[in-house]
C-alpha cells in the first residue's frame, strides 16, 4: 500500500516543530541562567554601591557634626566676648530708635547700645493707623495744623514726628499721635539726638508705605545732619535693605544676631557700610582694626 503523502508531510512538520520547540526551550533555559547571573551581578553592584554610599553618608554626617560643633564654639566665643569688643565705643552718644511698623520686635538693641555707652533716649513704633490719611487729616484739623497744597499728610506727619524726635522738643502733635495710637512712644522726648536707628523689614509687601514713611524719616535725618542707620532682622519677609542702601545710609541686615548687633555698634563708631549676609551686604562685619 502506497503511504499517504499527507502522512509524510505531517511527520516532517512534526519533526521540525519538535526541533524548534527543543531549540526554543534550550534558549529559554540558557537565557534564564543568563538573567539569573545578571541579576546576581546587579544585586552585588547595588550592595557595593549601597555600602559605599552608607560609608560616604557616615563621613559627611561626622563632618557636619564637627562643623556644627565648631560653629557652636565660635558662637559661644562671640557671645562671651562681644561686650568687650563694643564696650564704651559710643560713649555719650544720644540715640533714638524708630520702627516703621510693628511687624517685628527689635528687642535687645537698647541693651547693646547701653553696653556701648550710648544713651537710648526713646523708641518710637509707627503703627498701621498712621497710614490712615483721613484720621490724620482729622487730627490736623483738631490741632489747627495746615498743609501745603501738594503735601501728603502722611509724609508731613512723618516729617514733623522725626524733627520733633531729633530736636527733643515735645509738641501737641507728638502727644496726640501717641495718645490716639498712631505711634507707640517709649521714653522721653527731651534731648537732641546724634543718631537715629530706623528699623525696617515687614511681613507683608509695604507698597508705598516705605516711600511715605521710611524715605521721609531718612531724608529728614539727612537734612538735619543726623546720622541714620537702617536695620532689619535676618528672616524678614520683605527686606528694606536695598531701598535703604539706595538712599545712601548704612545698613545691617542681621540685627537679631550677635554679629549683627556688633556690626551696628562698629558702624555707628564711624565705620559706615552695608553689613550682614543678604545680597545687599558688601561686608560681613565692619573692620575691627579701624581706630
Amino acid at each position: 500500500m502506497i503511504p499517504n503523502i499527507k502522512f509524510y508531510v505531517i511527520s516532517i512538520a512534526a519533526i521540525f516543530a519538535a526541533l524548534g520547540v527543543g531549540i526554543f526551550v534550550g534558549f529559554l533555559l540558557d537565557a534564564q541562567d543568563f538573567i539569573i547571573d545578571q541579576r546576581q551581578d546587579i544585586v552585588s553592584e547595588i550592595e557595593e554601591r549601597f555600602d559605599y554610599l552608607s560609608e560616604e553618608n557616615k563621613e559627611l554626617k561626622e563632618a557636619l557634626e564637627l562643623e556644627n560643633d565648631e560653629k557652636e564654639m565660635y558662637k559661644d566665643f562671640i557671645d562671651s566676648t562681644y561686650r568687650e569688643i563694643i564696650r564704651d565705643k559710643l560713649a555719650g552718644i544720644n540715640v533714638a530708635i524708630i520702627e516703621t511698623n510693628n511687624d517685628y520686635v527689635y528687642s535687645g538693641i537698647g541693651q547693646v547700645l547701653e553696653v556701648a555707652g550710648a544713651n537710648v533716649i526713646n523708641l518710637t513704633t509707627i503703627m498701621d493707623k498712621f497710614m490712615n490719611d483721613e484720621l490724620l487729616y482729622s487730627l490736623y484739623d483738631e490741632l489747627g495744623l495746615t498743609l501745603e497744597d501738594s503735601a501728603n499728610v502722611i509724609e508731613d506727619a512723618a516729617e514733623r514726628l522725626t524733627e520733633t524726635i531729633i530736636k527733643g522738643e515735645v509738641n501737641d502733635l507728638l502727644l496726640k499721635l501717641d495718645d490716639r495710637g498712631f505711634i507707640n512712644l517709649v521714653g522721653p522726648v527731651n534731648k537732641s539726638l546724634d543718631c537715629i536707628i530706623i528699623a525696617g523689614g515687614s511681613m507683608v509687601d509695604p507698597g508705598d508705605k516705605i516711600n511715605l514713611l521710611d524715605k521721609t524719616i531718612i531724608n529728614v535725618c539727612k537734612n538735619n545732619s543726623i546720622s541714620v542707620i537702617g536695620i532689619e532682622k535676618l528672616e524678614s519677609n520683605y527686606s528694606y535693605m536695598e531701598f535703604y542702601k539706595n538712599l545712601g545710609i548704612t545698613t545691617i541686615d542681621n540685627i537679631d544676631t550677635t554679629i549683627g548687633k556688633v556690626s551696628l555698634i562698629l558702624a555707628m563708631d564711624n565705620r559706615p557700610g552695608h553689613y550682614g549676609v543678604k545680597k545687599t551686604a558688601e561686608d560681613f562685619i565692619p573692620n575691627l582694626n579701624v581706630q
